[in-house]
């Protein structure tokens, strides 16, 4: 009975052992396989980002001449209609000039007060480009301000968030020390 016994508690250390032998063959062959599937999966997505990274730089490669020659194109339609608006102004001036000198001939002293109204809107025109000039310098002095205050938030904000990151390490490290 002894010799029985001895040699089911043998068959017995046997199977378990072969089965541990086959679910670590198993295991090792599920693990394998996870493995590769990561591995192409790492590749896959590698060959996504340069395929990306390609398109960008062929777009960038396109779009920028044709945003140089739009930029050209709009900076001489814009000294083109400058250049179009003085002349009209000088075309204006020059009439009105004009004008005013034959209806000085019709009623005198309407030279001079053409002459007079001429000075005067001169003069509001330069209190007018004088004040939008203090204008814009105040904006951007207050652009300037509020620039400044939130990059002062932004890095205290940024301060504080790093103190919590340390302080959170910190208590970390303290309780893995407590575990040894």
């Amino acid at each position: 009975m002894l010799k029985h016994a001895g040699s089911l508690a043998l068959s017995l250390v046997l199977s378990v052992g072969v089965g541990t032998l086959a679910y670590a063959a198993d295991n090792g062959a599920v693990s394998s396989q996870i493995h590769a599937l990561e591995q192409q999966e790492k590749a896959d997505l590698q060959n996504l980002i340069q395929q990306i990274a390609d398109l960008k730089a062929t777009h960038q490669g396109d779009t920028a001449p044709l945003q140089q020659r739009l930029d050209s194109l709009d900076g001489a339609f814009q000294s083109a209609m400058k250049q179009l608006h003085d002349q009209y102004n000088e075309t204006r001036t020059r009439d009105d000039d004009q004008r005013a000198a034959l209806m000085d001939r019709i009623k005198p002293g309407f030279l001079a007060l053409y002459n007079q109204k001429k000075a005067s809107l001169a003069n509001v025109t330069s209190k007018e480009e004088q004040a939008l000039q203090g204008l814009r310098q105040q904006e951007d002095a207050e652009l300037q301000s509020i620039r400044e205050k939130y990059d002062a938030e932004r890095k205290s904000q940024q301060q504080e968030s790093a103190s919590q990151r340390q302080a959170i390490n910190s208590q970390f490290d303290a309780a893995v020390k407590e575990l040894k």
